[in-house]
């Protein structure tokens, strides 16, 4: 590797452990994902829920070891799609940048409109009924708000508010998870894990089920494109990332346990379509718990919307740094030292979707849409990064390389998704279909337009990386 200069930087050294450990949280939204998508999947697991939700932590526990890995070798802004274009090639780097952003884009689009589904619903357990079109400043207003601190600086962003609303969501989960199951007393049972009839849509429902619970608790990973703002990033990052998630990933699981219990083996289907059980059995308890766990559950959306628009606009910044998308992406604000045209330019498409496809499908339809093409990019990634992890050790550091450890978490991982999310799709159903139609549209369009209508040279995608003393490198294999 060799030294750079005259490049746009983001700001160095600015974040270490705490700050990454936010980052992950974020992402990982452990109140707002139980209120939201985790949830949404006992509509298909049941009762299984808790079985589903301990299975994706479980995967998610064997993706983090393979980020890891990883990251204790190569860091840098673009993530992800470094990993693949120093494993499978530039083009395979490229093709992962392209999921990525899209997985983080949709994904801040249907945690924002989510907002318009879960405030109206949060607000009607007190009495209180919104009108029909709420929904356009809910969504506005949870899209919007992330932006501003994606534009500021990092370290405070992170450090001062991330941070510490994600673990006090934790401590939300973890308490009121403790006191429920204390409470349910005799109705607790492990037949949740072990009952696989307790699902009613069969293995399919399980699968579906399994997808909405791993893209809950495998946000995580999202600590990898803070790689050129941390201080020791090859240390702090994996630490940050396991940090998050055995406290977030834990107190998802003892919540979809505790309420899966609490609410009635026999009825657990119905909380899909509850109005937001979590806070209606916090009202039980007190209604200042349940105010509580309201602001709590709209602020985890929001924080998440910071957290996925940080690794959208910092996917995108890598790619112009590196010749893979319009150069005006490469701005870097004078003081704050952040992506500030990208972060802006992420929210402001995010707005306009979030806004526009409703008044085109139907505000359910349009949030299902969302939601599961964001998915099937999400899961598209987690794949490719799978795949190259065993080739990249093999190829960069073949005296390190080991079969097991380099080869089992892959392959296991790369089954389990392929598995349920040919299970979830297949046959396609409206607006499932619309879902898998985007995703295919977007993958061969944006690729096909840099690589052969543009001539797009892909010898510099993942090629800027940094090292521990925060020095931005390119690699040798990526010069021109």
């Amino acid at each position: 590797m060799s030294n750079t200069s005259s490049i746009p930087r983001l700001k160095e050294n600015a974040v270490g452990l705490w700050g990454n450990y936010a980052q992950a949280m974020a992402v990982t939204a452990p109140l707002g994902s139980v209120v939201s998508s985790l949830f949404a999947g006992a509509l298909y697991a049941g009762a299984n829920l808790p079985l589903v939700t301990l299975l994706a932590f479980t995967t998610s526990c064997a993706w983090i070891y393979i980020l890891s890995c990883f990251s204790s070798k190569i860091n840098s802004a673009g993530g992800f799609y470094t990993y693949s274009a120093n494993s499978l090639g530039r083009r395979t780097g490229y093709f992962e940048a392209v999921t990525e952003f899209m997985a983080f884009l949709l994904t801040t689009v249907f945690e924002g409109m989510y907002v318009g589904i879960i405030v109206p619903s949060l607000v009607k357990v007190f009495g209180i009924v919104l009108p029909s079109w709420s929904w356009i400043p809910l969504t506005a207003l949870g899209i919007g708000l992330a932006i501003p601190f994606t534009y500021y600086d990092i370290t405070k962003t992170l450090t001062k508010y991330v941070a510490v609303a994600a673990t006090s969501e934790v401590i939300l989960l973890l308490g009121l998870g403790l006191y429920l199951v204390f409470k349910a007393g005799p109705a607790n049972t492990v037949a949740v894990f072990t009952d696989l009839h307790l699902a009613p849509h069969g293995v399919s429902g399980l699968a579906t089920g399994y997808l909405l619970a791993v893209i809950s608790v495998a946000g995580a990973g999202t600590a990898t494109y803070l790689g050129e703002e941390t201080k020791s990033p090859s240390k702090n990052i994996k630490r940050g990332m396991w940090l998050a998630l055995i406290l977030g990933g834990a107190s998802m699981v003892l919540s979809s346990y505790s309420v899966v219990v609490s609410w009635g083996l026999t009825h657990a289907a119905d909380l899909g379509g509850a109005s937001v059980p979590l806070v209606q059995l916090a009202a039980k308890v007190s209604a200042a718990l349940a105010v509580v766990t309201v602001l709590l559950a709209v602020n985890s959306l929001i924080v998440s919307n910071v957290g996925t628009n940080l690794a959208a606009s910092r996917i995108l910044f890598s790619l112009a740094r590196e010749g893979g998308a319009p150069s005006k992406f490469t701005s870097v604000h004078g003081k704050h030292r952040s992506p500030y045209v990208s972060s802006i330019f992420v929210g402001a498409v995010a707005v306009s979707i979030g806004l526009s496809t409703p008044l085109l499908l139907g505000f359910i339809n349009a949030y299902q849409f969302i939601a599961v093409a964001a998915s099937v990019f999400w899961i598209i990634g987690r794949m490719v990064d799978s795949i190259s992890l065993p080739i990249f050790y093999y190829k960069k550091f073949r005296e390190e390389f080991n079969v097991l450890k380099h080869t089992l978490a892959p392959a296991v991982i790369t089954v389990i998704n392929m598995v349920g999310l040919g299970l979830t799709l297949l046959p396609p159903v409206y607006p499932t279909n619309m879902s898998i139609i985007l995703v295919a549209s977007v993958l061969i369009i944006w690729n096909s337009v840099y690589f052969y209508l543009k001539r797009g040279n892909a010898d510099m995608i993942g090629s800027y990386v940094v090292n521990d003393a925060g020095e931005l490198l390119v690699t040798n294999a990526a010069k021109k």
